[in-house]
């Protein structure tokens, strides 16, 4: 029972759900004509990703982490759930009158929130604590980064726009609908050229080839399920 209570509550951090809201957040920049806010938010939304991926990546296909501290790359969700609830939940408030202290306790509800997502991360097995602490870090240094240029940011925002995508984002399906650690997991054998892939246990590659979780048909570049 638990491990499932933990299970929905990791589930916020994937993409279906922030995927969603950082375009809905863009969309309602672009809406508000703040062109150079919405670039800096695409630019550091975009910057997290890079760099949590990269760094999954680096040990799948080379094995490249911090044994000592049990870190393997920069948990995705951990990342994702930092950068996008604080900045999500800053901009519901932002603009209706309300003072800065509106918007910074708005920005930390959604900070602990990403602390949630990354505390279940580890429950459920899907990353070490180092890897969480590490992923809720980045995410929430990109969303600090986007709130300090916030300033710009205007009344006439589209509000019903992001409200109505923040509904639609919290019901849907709480898989994702596409498994980025296997797509991950494709490109790092790839440009590894290895044909398999690191492993936790042990700290060593994978005894036999890597296997794509799909019947073959569906296979595509050796490694990828489409």
């Amino acid at each position: 029972m638990f491990a499932m209570s933990w299970f929905h509550l990791s589930a916020p951090g994937g993409l279906n759900v922030t995927a969603l809201l950082a375009l809905a957040i863009a969309a309602w920049l672009a809406g508000a004509r703040c062109w150079r806010l919405a670039l800096a938010w695409c630019l550091l939304f975009g910057a997290a990703l890079l760099v949590a991926g990269a760094s999954q990546m680096a040990f799948l296909g080379w094995g490249i982490g911090l044994r000592a501290f049990d870190f393997t790359g920069f948990s995705g969700h951990a990342t994702r759930a930092a950068a996008v609830f604080p900045v999500a939940l800053a901009l519901l408030v932002e603009g209706r009158g309300r003072g800065r202290e509106r918007v910074r306790a708005a920005a930390l509800a959604g900070a602990a929130l990403a602390v949630i997502v990354a505390i279940a991360r580890v429950k459920v097995g899907a990353h070490s604590p180092s890897e969480a602490v590490a992923g809720c870090l980045l995410g929430l240094g990109a969303a600090g980064l986007f709130l300090a240029r916030m300033q710009s940011a205007r009344a006439h925002s589209p509000r019903p726009l992001l409200l109505g995508l923040l509904a639609a984002a919290l019901l849907l399906p709480r898989a994702d609908p596409v498994n980025a650690h296997q797509w991950l997991t494709a490109a790092s054998l790839k440009l590894s050229g290895n044909d398999r892939v690191w492993l936790r246990r042990g700290w060593q590659p994978a005894q036999g080839p890597y296997v794509p979780p799909c019947a073959a048909a569906r296979v595509r570049f050796d490694y990828l399920c489409t």
